[in-house]
């Protein structure tokens, strides 16, 4: 059993995607105890990844549970990639600790793959669960028309500088100002 949270298909796969990824940081193919990254740090790593993924997930309206093989796999690659972006980035190749290509190519990679699939309802096709529709997050730039109405009758909401409809022409048919109840700061009239 591996020592890292994960979605997985099979046990270990994960590590093995970030020791393929990370080949030139191995010993013998393998992260040991004595190779360049330690093990245990890119179990810790992978930790880091699985728990960022969970977050992205929940962020996008999608249960944490996954049961679907197909979100698995995704999910398992992504998560991989992350891990490898942290290792790549727990050993610098300038004396200054700048990224490197591999770092920021890695980093491309998974931010270019979360966002296909998470931004989007590729997962939800694929068999995940969406556990709230990411429009009932959404906000337009304003409210409801019926919360509009509910507000403009309302005596204790200030009234807007500029209500709905201010600076129209009288003479245009169908200006949306017309059913304000306030009219402008009479001061700026």
């Amino acid at each position: 059993m591996s020592n890292y949270q994960s979605f997985e298909l099979k046990d270990g796969h994960v590590m093995d995607l970030v020791e393929g990824m990370c080949r030139h940081l191995t010993t013998g193919g393998q992260f040991t105890d004595s190779s360049t990254v330690k093990r245990a740090d890119v179990e810790n790593f992978i930790n880091v990844a699985y728990y960022w993924l969970v977050g992205q997930m929940s962020r996008w309206g999608y249960s944490t549970t996954v049961t679907a093989d197909a979100v698995k796999a995704a999910l398992e690659n992504v998560q991989a990639i992350d891990a490898a972006v942290q290792v790549e980035f727990a050993v610098p190749v300038t004396s200054s600790g700048e990224e490197n290509n591999r770092y920021r190519g890695l980093v491309a990679r998974r931010d270019s793959i979360a966002q296909s699939l998470l931004q989007t309802d590729a997962l939800e096709v694929m068999g995940a669960v969406r556990s709230k529709k990411m429009s009932t997050n959404l906000e337009g730039t304003g409210r409801s028309i019926d919360r509009k109405q509910t507000v403009y009758s309302d005596t204790d909401v200030v009234p807007a500088r500029f209500p709905r409809g201010f600076g129209q022409r009288n003479d245009v048919s169908g200006v949306s100002g017309r059913d304000t109840p306030t009219g402008a700061d009479t001061s700026q009239t």
